[in-house]
């Protein structure tokens, strides 16, 4: 079996891809067709949240694990209704990785705004069409709207006064509560903060894309991801239970750093460059044609996003390089002052 070369070989045997974190996980098998990871940073977080229970004075462990089981199937059905989109839209999905938030689906949706804004909606739509069903059924079985509205920053809190109209609190109350609560969360934080990775930075950056063209459109969006990530680590500081907050700020803003820079080598460090959408070229484009030339390099700039700088084969590498110095020079042959 061939090995993975470079240093990051062993890393990427075991996570999946060593070179880009996002697509770090733990394999679990396949449904329809998709590889399913799990993301160490949701290892982690359930990990951390079930030690956490512990100390006294703590939500013990039998409110938190079907906190975490619910967080863990709602984050898989968003992520294949992300799947579901996009290959309705015509594209492809052969891959997620769960992670707390909503996770990473790794779809190839055709190359228009129209379809990208389709396959991000996806998963808040799986969300949304839940919401309902939940909040009626919880409310039906506890009459109370403190139930059906708990406070996401302080989540114990609210277990704790769970009660149905006789005052019990049996097992399947908990689960309910625990699925209604975990949808909410990932319905309002991916609908609501718009940086990378979540939702409503994909929404942001497809709404760019309609006005202002693709390669525009994700300087765009990154950079409001990075005000986004700085505000939510800051406020995370700030709130006595801001742990999350700052956790979600600071991945967010790792992402979108990632991003910036891949955008600023692409574009040779001039972020207006612009490659009009186009369909995936199967040829080297001629030195004369620059429209074969653009999709040609609009197709590499996505293959980059998908599976990063390795996956480039020589001949791309050489025509990304041409494309840069085209750009550049470019730049600099405008109407030269008299002398």
């Amino acid at each position: 079996m061939p090995q993975t070369p470079g240093r990051f070989g062993s890393l990427g045997r075991i996570l999946g891809d060593g070179e880009n974190p996002l697509r770090w996980g733990l394999p679990m098998g396949r449904v329809a067709g998709i590889r399913l990871r799990v993301h160490w940073l949701f290892v982690l977080y359930i990990l951390s949240q079930v030690i956490f229970t512990l100390p006294r004075h703590q939500a013990g462990v039998v409110f938190v694990l079907p906190l975490m089981a619910s967080l863990f199937v709602l984050v898989l059905l968003h992520e294949i209704g992300h799947c579901i989109a996009c290959r309705r839209a015509g594209g492809e999905a052969d891959e997620i990785v769960l992670w707390p938030l909503g996770g990473l689906a790794f779809c190839r949706a055709p190359h228009d705004w129209r379809a990208e804004l389709r396959t991000t909606l996806g998963g808040p739509l799986v969300n949304l069409a839940l919401l309902p069903v939940f909040a009626g059924a919880l409310f039906a079985a506890t009459g109370a709207w403190s139930a059906v509205l708990p406070n996401p920053f302080d989540l114990g809190g609210s277990i704790l006064d769970l009660e149905t109209a006789y005052g019990s609190m049996p097992w399947w109350l908990i689960a309910l509560w625990s699925l209604h609560t975990a949808n909410l969360v990932l319905l309002g934080f991916n609908l609501l903060v718009p940086m990378y990775p979540l939702d409503a930075g994909r929404v942001v950056q497809c709404l760019v894309w309609a006005r202002a063209g693709h390669h525009r459109s994700l300087w765009v969006a990154a950079h409001v991801g990075l005000a986004v990530a700085a505000g939510l680590s800051v406020l995370g500081l700030v709130l006595m239970d801001g742990k999350m907050l700052l956790a979600i700020g600071l991945f967010g803003g790792v992402v979108c750093w990632m991003e910036r820079r891949r955008l600023q080598f692409l574009a040779g460090a001039e972020p207006g460059l612009d490659v009009p959408p186009a369909p995936v070229a199967t040829a080297e484009p001629e030195e004369d044609d620059p429209v074969a030339g653009r999709e040609e390099v609009d197709r590499i700039l996505d293959k980059i996003a998908r599976t990063g700088m390795k996956s480039l084969s020589a001949r791309e590498k050489r025509v990304l390089k041409r494309a840069t110095e085209r750009s550049r020079d470019s730049e600099g042959s405008g109407p030269k002052p008299d002398q």
